[in-house]
């Protein structure tokens, strides 16, 4: 078995961005005694600048890392990762050698749209405190409103980092043999564990995206096209399907690496304009797209 620390690393990325609101105990008092009960059943929470103003970095950091969770397309490509990339454990992602230039590459121009936007936030700060004293002039003297350096250099972060994959040839523990034989299987079966994970991961994913696009051939109605739509992103998705299984496939399974190519070869060089006008094409990818998902499902599943 291949061992998953020779192919692939960790990924993670973590974020922190300011939401421009805070407790204001005078108001929660004076609504508390209004409603005949106490702090301890309700609270209010101030707005301290419009919600529009600080939602750039805020969108751009979940951006980041819906692209992981290949929910979101890159930044930099505008290409997705179909399926996402597995988890090792929370917020952090296993990633193979064969996609590491493609998503740091748009990682990093992630980061960097957001520091972009931090200086947005900067730059639109002053007016928008002015502007929420004068829409707000009873509650803004309520509360305590952070220096604007502070609130963009403290409030606001984009960290991502790589990390290597523990294998048990790295284990240095100063202990009885028993015990570091025990650790040394321990991070071995998890090892093993994982990369068994990363393979149910990629049969997902053709499984999904193929079963996706026999779906939409089968569905659309050239008469009702509102009905069932086939839209040019499902024939995007397979193109960029096959580089990251290619990737994900760590073991270089047979199985999986032909289904790439049967999937990329029921589209061939036809667009989403060119399956719409053809019904015996639509139908003829359909079959095919079919046959892969229904051949990974009884091999893997």
């Amino acid at each position: 078995m291949t061992a998953l620390n020779e192919k692939a690393v960790l990924i993670s990325v973590s974020t922190k961005s300011w939401r421009a609101t805070v407790k204001n105990k005078q108001a929660t008092c004076d609504l508390a005694a209004d409603k005949n009960t106490t702090h301890n059943w309700l609270s209010v929470t101030q707005r301290i600048v419009s919600k529009d103003m600080v939602q750039g970095p805020q969108r751009i950091a979940a951006a980041s890392k819906n692209y992981l969770r290949g929910d979101s397309p890159g930044i930099l490509d505008g290409k997705f990762l179909p399926g996402g990339l597995p988890l090792w454990n929370k917020n952090v992602h296993i990633l193979p050698n064969g996609l590491s230039e493609q998503v740091l590459r748009n990682i990093g121009a992630f980061q960097d749209a957001f520091t972009e936007a931090v200086k947005d936030v900067r730059k639109a700060l002053p007016d928008a405190l002015r502007q929420a004293q004068l829409e707000n002039p009873e509650l803004a003297v309520q509360i305590a409103v952070p220096d604007v350096d502070y609130i963009c250099e403290e409030k606001y972060d984009f960290e991502w980092a790589l990390d290597v994959i523990p294998s048990s040839d790295d284990i240095r523990v100063d202990a009885s043999k028993e015990f570091v034989a025990e650790v040394k299987r321990s991070v071995e079966e998890r090892a093993n564990r994982k990369l068994k994970e990363v393979t149910d991961h990629t049969v997902k994913a053709v499984i999904k995206v193929a079963s996706h696009l026999a779906k939409s051939c089968e569905d659309y109605d050239p008469e009702n096209k509102g009905k069932s739509p086939f839209r040019d992103s499902t024939v995007n998705q397979v193109r960029e399907l096959i580089p990251v299984i290619r990737g994900l496939n760590i073991n270089g399974d047979a199985a999986i690496d032909k289904a790439a190519t049967d999937l990329l070869g029921a589209v061939g060089n036809k667009s989403a304009d060119d399956l719409r006008d053809d019904d015996d094409g639509r139908k003829n990818v359909a079959t095919k797209a079919r046959q892969v998902a229904s051949n990974l499902d009884q091999l893997f599943n």
